[in-house]
């Protein structure tokens, strides 16, 4: 295999001018970098990176953390993450939480052990422990979907309160009085509380009430059990509005199994405009959510932090996008 002294033998020069052109420091001449190179090729030198990050004080890794990797909104939101970070020369180790909050924790730790420049969560909760952690952590973190910023943690969010109280409108203007939300766990604040809060707000503008807000969790089944609960209880359903399009597509399976139609009996609406969204039956109406920007903006965010520029404390609000189809037309 060969060394940095063959590098040097073949082009001439010192080890220390090699290393200089290898870590790409300053001082070199351009002639000089490219015979170097030229004689890099020739040998079929590799450096050793493990050396050079120890050098120059960066891995060129950052850390992703995700709750799930199936879900639609992560496999946008990497894309759109890994895109901004490969052009600035880093590369992803990506995690899944498979949605257990200690697991986040763990990854922070492990992470940072691992020396990466900074991490990107996709939370879906925000706690004490995990606001603690995140705190005490020597490296940025960017929070993904979950509000720190009352914390000093910088956060990337979508509008969740707002598109739970434009689905409320959306839902009144198709003739529904009596609502329900089909949301997931308590403690996500963005997909569960927020959203929700949203759709009251609304309701109460229209001296109406929340008939029942169930609780699962983002899969399909979730919704199926949710919404065939709901139907058995609440007869008098006429509209539901789903926090995600997956928990939206099982709510549609449940209602068609009570002899109701979707878009007519009861008005169905969701949230991310999943691919799903588009080839179920009928097709659903949702909320598109830029979840490839949410990453994008992360990433340029988290690369600010590591050069330290920008602010101490930075919060993004990202819109949304109503895409009407069958289910509430």
């Amino acid at each position: 295999m060969a060394s940095l002294h063959d590098v040097a033998k073949i082009a001439g020069v010192s080890k220390s001018t090699v290393s200089r052109v290898i870590n790409n420091e300053y001082g070199v001449k351009d002639a000089t970098k490219v015979i170097v190179q030229n004689a890099i090729e020739q040998c079929g030198y590799v450096p050793n990176q493990v050396a050079k990050d120890l050098k120059s004080q960066r891995t060129n890794l950052i850390g992703v953390i995700v709750p799930r990797v199936s879900s639609h909104a992560t496999a946008q939101g990497v894309d759109g993450l890994t895109k901004v970070l490969e052009k600035a020369g880093k590369h992803v180790l990506l995690a899944s939480t498979h949605q257990e909050h200690d697991k986040e924790l763990e990854y922070i730790k492990i992470f940072t052990q691992k020396r990466v420049e900074g991490i990107i969560l996709y939370a879906t909760h925000l706690d004490k422990k995990l606001v603690t952690t995140i705190k005490s952590t020597s490296i940025p973190i960017i929070l993904v979907g979950q509000d720190g910023s009352m914390y000093n943690i910088p956060s990337i969010v979508h509008d969740d309160t707002r598109v739970g109280f434009e689905a409320g409108n959306r839902l009144i203007e198709a003739g529904c009085k009596n609502v329900c939300f089909l949301g997931v766990q308590g403690d996500d604040i963005a997909v569960d509380k927020q959203r929700s809060e949203g759709l009251e707000q609304a309701l109460s503008f229209h001296n109406l009430s929340l008939l029942k807000h169930s609780r699962g969790d983002f899969s399909i089944e979730s919704g199926y059990i949710q919404a065939k609960q709901l139907l058995a209880e609440n007869p008098e359903i006429d509209g539901m509005f789903c926090a995600t399009d997956r928990i939206a597509v099982g709510a549609i399976k449940a209602i068609i199994e009570q002899n109701l139609t979707v878009g007519k009996d009861i008005k169905l609406l969701g949230v991310g405009n999943d691919e799903i969204s588009e080839v179920c039956t009928p097709t659903l109406s949702t909320f598109n959510y830029a979840f490839d920007k949410a990453g994008e903006n992360a990433a340029k965010l988290l690369l600010e932090r590591t050069c330290n520029r920008g602010q101490e404390m930075s919060k993004v609000v990202l819109t949304f996008q109503k895409v009407t189809r069958q289910t509430c037309a």
